[in-house]
């Protein structure tokens, strides 16, 4: 019997994201990125359809090559002109009730001191509907723009994000006591100074004094989320992650992540369902599957292969337009600076006989990533994933809105219908409803909450 998955929108603020090129379409709307009416209009359409959260990423550098030349991020607006959501959310957040807000924020990209007041104030105004993705950033670009030192091994930039996570931990668990808010006008005290504590933070990468700026929000620690697909990242996610975004295309693939990241969560003490897996799909949805196909051949016209490359590239590292086409992916993955999951995805789900190309990847992976069908066939699909060990889906756009808005007209109805997607939404803060729990607060098998009271 299927059970309800959880939804999200993936999206970015900016022209081009997933599919490079599809701003010229005619009916994209995707110029409109740095506009308040568009995203305001999605979102209020989104929580009409019961979606569970936006998921909004984000880069701090666009390194992208085709070729050895970077003008096609320009030319095709790949990633670049990007906006800083966190300036979009508090106004989403304001035109909605329930409908989560996760957002994208590198180790690099903020102090942690300053990141978990910006953080706890963002929870704060939407009333506990914010959820954090834990990146580490792999873009040598990101680096050099913030004045940091060369990109670091997969191993040191997780050692640096899990210290990164402790300060920022310390400072929501730790430094405000749960009952350091007195808000006692007749005594004229509002918080209780033997409540609220510097946690003195010493470390390779951080040495913090003080306590967070910000009193503890409604969820004091935000929805955490995770998408690192190496070792070290499984790693990582196995420890801190409530969502994890898979980096797996087949149900085979699927399953064994999934395994993988529990294991590594039970050796640390957490249980297998403290930890929701979603997948990333893009639905192109028509009344017949022959229908839905058509329309995708249409989109496909307007995909720039050059910017899609350069798109890869910018995510390994590498600049794939210099490779032979016919180089075997494993010879590559090794070294490569960047992200490693989706070459591992293609690697692991590829058939038995040949071994997948840059090719096969620059070709093949759009097309694992896409369902192209009638909303039946969709729902069929989502229930294999969801056998496989998925528990919702990260929904990719083709065009911006009108992707998600054929979502919400005629594939929600089938889902909801057969019991996949909620037909309303839980009471409470995004934790509440996501893990369909009466406690806003993370888990107390989770290592953050172990700095609660640890500084009194």
């Amino acid at each position: 019997m299927p059970k309800r998955m959880i939804f999200t929108l993936l999206v970015n603020m900016s022209i081009g994201h997933n599919f490079h090129g599809i701003w010229r379409h005619p009916r994209a709307r995707n110029l409109e990125f740095d506009s308040f009416d568009m995203w305001v209009d999605l979102a209020r359409k989104a929580e009409q359809a019961k979606i569970d959260a936006f998921f909004f990423t984000d880069i701090m550098g666009v390194q992208g090559e085709f070729n050895g030349s970077r003008d096609v991020i320009f030319e095709q607006a790949m990633n670049v002109p990007v906006g800083d959501c966190t300036m979009l959310i508090p106004a989403l957040a304001r035109e909605t009730n329930d409908i989560g807000f996760l957002y994208t924020s590198s180790v690099i990209q903020h102090h942690p001191f300053v990141f978990a007041r910006m953080a706890s104030t963002l929870d704060a105004l939407s009333k506990g509907r914010i959820g954090w993705n834990i990146v580490t950033s792999a873009n040598e670009r990101a680096f050099r723009n913030l004045g940091l030192p060369g990109s670091p091994s997969h191993e040191e930039r997780y050692a640096w994000a899990e210290e990164y996570a402790e300060v920022v931990y310390k400072l929501w668990e730790g430094s405000w006591d749960v009952d350091a808010i007195v808000n006692d006008p007749d005594r004229g005290v509002y918080a209780d100074p033997r409540k609220v504590h510097d946690i003195n933070h010493v470390g390779k990468w951080y040495d913090v004094e003080g306590f967070n700026l910000m009193q503890p929000s409604p969820q004091r620690v935000p929805v955490l989320a995770q998408a690192g697909g190496s070792p070290a990242g499984l790693d990582f996610a196995g420890g801190n992650a409530e969502l994890m975004f898979l980096s797996a295309s087949t149900p085979e693939s699927i399953a064994a992540q999934v395994r993988t990241v529990r294991s590594k969560a039970n050796e640390r003490g957490r249980w297998d369902e403290d930890i929701k897996f979603l997948l990333g799909m893009m639905v192109i949805v028509g009344s017949t599957d022959e229908e839905a196909k058509r329309k995708w051949a249409d989109l496909e016209e307007y995909r720039s292969v050059e910017a899609q490359t350069a798109y890869f590239s910018s995510l390994s590292g590498l600049d794939l337009g210099l490779y032979d086409p016919e180089t075997p992916l494993e010879d590559l993955v090794e070294h490569l600076p960047g992200i490693r999951g989706a070459f591992g995805a293609l690697i692991n789900g590829w058939p038995a006989g040949r071994k997948p190309t840059v090719r096969d990847f620059l070709t093949s992976l759009p097309r694992m990533q896409t369902v192209a069908g009638s909303p039946e066939r969709i729902a069929k699909r989502l229930v294999e994933l969801q056998a496989a060990g998925v528990d919702g889906v990260q929904l990719m756009n083709a065009l911006l809105p009108e992707t998600y808005e054929d979502f919400f007209d005629h594939v929600v109805p089938v889902l909801q219908e057969q019991g996949l997607m909620q037909r309303e939404y839980r009471p409470g803060t995004l934790r509440e409803k996501l893990f369909d729990t009466n406690d806003p607060h993370i888990s107390e098998r989770h290592p953050a909450r172990g700095y609660r009271g640890m500084f009194c």
